[in-house]
């Protein structure tokens, strides 16, 4: 089962309360919450710059030690290091970022999506993103 729908964001440096209102939409439709976060490069670019420079947003970034979302290293913002994140979390939901190529979409257009098959089958269109030196991480709110 794949749901999905696409959402936009108005204002960059609200990004991550764009995606919780994304998801709480999301879920008032499908009734499930998604796991799948797809954008253009440049979407996920931007993302990272804002977090980077933003130390509220910073503080929540955390570095995933492995797929168990509670076990994770001290905050990003506890070094100089750009952050490059792989996915957001809150509450309710874990979201892995995906670069979409199918469908293209605008800068600024997100998709988010439930699959329950995320690493099930061969379409190769939506890229992961890869781990920066192999360690994830995520916004945790």
């Amino acid at each position: 089962m794949e749901c999905s729908k696409k959402y936009e964001f108005t204002r960059w440096n609200e990004w991550d309360h764009c995606i919780s209102d994304s998801i709480q939409d999301f879920y008032q439709v499908f009734r499930i919450y998604p796991n799948v976060l797809l954008a253009n490069t440049h979407t996920h670019t931007q993302i990272d710059f804002i977090t980077t420079y933003d130390e509220s947003k910073k503080n929540n970034a955390h570095h995933i030690v492995d797929e168990n979302i509670d076990r994770y290293l001290d905050a990003i913002a506890n070094s100089d290091e750009e952050v490059y994140l792989t996915g957001y979390s809150n509450d309710n939901c874990h979201l892995v970022f995906a670069i979409a190529t199918e469908p293209e979409l605008a800068d600024k257009e997100f998709v988010l999506l439930f699959d329950d098959e995320p690493d099930g089958d061969d379409d190769e269109d939506n890229l992961p993103i890869e781990p920066y030196e192999s360690k994830k991480r995520t916004l945790i709110i």
